[in-house]
């Protein structure tokens, strides 16, 4: 058994902020793929939720890319992917809040109203309130950048680069716009953007919207399944 193994699906954007922090801490580890959609009977032994991310690390099992790539930063020393210090690292949870518990959730509801016009609307103008958030309460008080917390990376431009990615599926998708206000936002995105964890881990716009029609399919196939009884 390998002493890193990261199990993943190609399509997940949790799946990616380990692998982009495996790679940045240059540890070698094996990927396993996992089609989420069609799991392997034993995955089960490896992931209780039936997700990914999972590491297996010499045989002992960390799951939820958060939780993961903590324990990898905290496991593995260098380069270090937290703050030195308390009030810094107090921030870089804070910021990986607020991906969870906002950015995501709006970013998850634009794409749940696609055919509703009104609702559409509002979560757009959700989407783009949070983003300005970001913009206005983040990147512009945390100092110049061009990283999230500074001039090196952290934890937290890893969790936030994947959904990125997917910025022009929400707008290809569901009419989400880019605030003209969000130039720091930007900026981030440009410069988070060139890290080769990143550059080796992100896929086009085409394979997203590949990964969506399968997902609206499967969708479609299981609401025509008649209920058991």
């Amino acid at each position: 058994m390998p002493a890193i193994e990261l199990f993943s699906f190609a399509a997940c954007p949790y799946a990616q902020r380990s692998r982009m922090v495996l790679i940045e801490k240059g540890l070698d580890f094996e990927l396993v793929e996992i089609d989420i959609h069609d799991r392997p009977a034993w995955f089960k032994d490896v992931s209780p939720y039936g997700k990914v991310p999972v590491l297996r690390h010499e045989g002992r099992v960390v799951y939820e890319s958060a939780i993961i790539n903590q324990y990898v930063d905290e496991t593995f020393a260098t380069p270090p992917l937290m703050p030195a210090d308390s009030h810094g690292r107090a921030l870089a949870r804070i910021w990986m809040d607020y991906c969870d518990t906002r950015y995501l959730p709006a970013a998850h509801k634009l794409m749940a109203e696609r055919g509703q016009p009104q609702r559409l609307a509002e979560a757009r103008e959700k989407l783009a309130a949070v983003m300005r958030f970001m913009e206005h309460e983040g990147l512009r008080k945390l100092g110049d950048g061009p990283y999230w917390l500074g001039t090196a990376p952290t934890l937290v431009d890893f969790h936030y680069l994947p959904f990125f990615e997917r910025f022009p599926v929400y707008q290809e998708l569901a009419g989400a716009e880019w605030p003209d206000d969000c130039t720091r936002l930007r900026q981030w995105y440009e410069t988070a953007g060139q890290r080769p964890s990143f550059i080796e881990t992100r896929h086009t716009l085409d394979f997203h919207l590949a990964q969506q029609r399968r997902l609206q399919e499967l969708r479609a196939a299981a609401a025509a399944r008649p209920a058991s009884s």
